[in-house]
């Protein structure tokens, strides 16, 4: 198979085409890898049900604009090649060499990978900030919880969830809050670990250009908290999450404190964020 790349035209290549094993995946991955090499060159995605294409088109925007704004970010993130819309269409980026972040490897060096998994996030939201888009709150935070609470049917424990969640957040309606950009799945196998304390992230179709402060980290750092603990059952989750979180001395809150202390974050909003 012939196939450009990035840098020029790669001769030969061959195709590894990828299906994640969960049903609710949009996208079918292909890896190209030049003859000789060892690792793929180039990420082609496609979706998986023709028409589904509003992924690939949110995450070539997302991944544009954020090298605009982060030039430096090119050795973390992937680069967009090329992007065909339409009913089949195409995204093709460039591949990040390394591999895998696992919980496996969250557990035997926690301190060394979730600082630079943290700190990448900081870059991440201190990158461009700007004043949130009018009627974000309706948009990100209230229908969507409404319509979760009146599009299925769910048990009443679930629906006050929902309800004392809106509560919780209603601070956030009129508070100044600055746009961040957001990759909104940080967690494996999203992560890639490229050698020398860095980290890449792929996978951007769940990205908001203006998104919110602090869910990426609160994300990842609830992720990062079931990979070390491995809990069973909710009642062990719940306890895992209260102790890392809000726990004095919790790992996970100090990191949020930090992340607070970077953007300037009144301390007010921790909570509802």
């Amino acid at each position: 198979m012939a196939a450009f790349g990035p840098l020029g035209r790669i001769k030969q290549a061959s195709c590894i085409l990828l299906t994640p094993r969960f049903r609710t995946s949009r996208h079918v991955v292909g890896l190209l890898v030049p003859e000789g090499a060892v690792e793929p060159k180039l990420v082609v995605k496609m979706p998986r049900v023709p028409g589904d294409s509003s992924g690939l088109v949110r995450e070539a925007a997302v991944l544009r604009a954020l090298h605009e704004a982060w030039p430096d970010i090119s050795k973390t993130v992937p680069r967009i090649v090329a992007f065909e819309e339409g009913d089949r269409a195409v995204l093709v980026e460039t591949a990040l060499a390394g591999r895998p972040l696992t919980p496996a490897m969250l557990r035997r060096e926690p301190a060394r990978y979730l600082d630079a998994v943290v700190a990448w996030i900081i870059g991440l939201s201190a990158t461009r900030r700007n004043d949130i888009e009018r009627g974000w709150y309706e948009r990100m935070l209230e229908r969507p919880l409404n319509d979760v609470a009146e599009s299925f049917p769910l048990p009443v424990d679930d629906v006050d969830l929902v309800k004392r969640t809106l509560e919780l957040v209603e601070p956030l309606r009129e508070a100044e809050i600055p746009a961040v950009f957001e990759h909104g799945d940080v967690s494996h196998p999203n992560l890639i670990w490229t050698g020398e304390n860095h980290v890449g992230v792929v996978d951007w179709e769940l990205a908001e250009e203006h998104g919110l402060p602090l869910h990426d980290l609160a994300y990842f750092l609830t992720y990062a908290t079931f990979a070390l603990r491995r809990p069973t059952g909710t009642t062990a989750q719940v306890a895992a999450f209260h102790d890392a979180f809000f726990a004095r001395g919790g790992w996970a809150r100090a990191r949020v404190e930090a992340y607070a202390r970077d953007l300037a974050l009144d301390r007010k909003l921790l909570t509802p964020l």
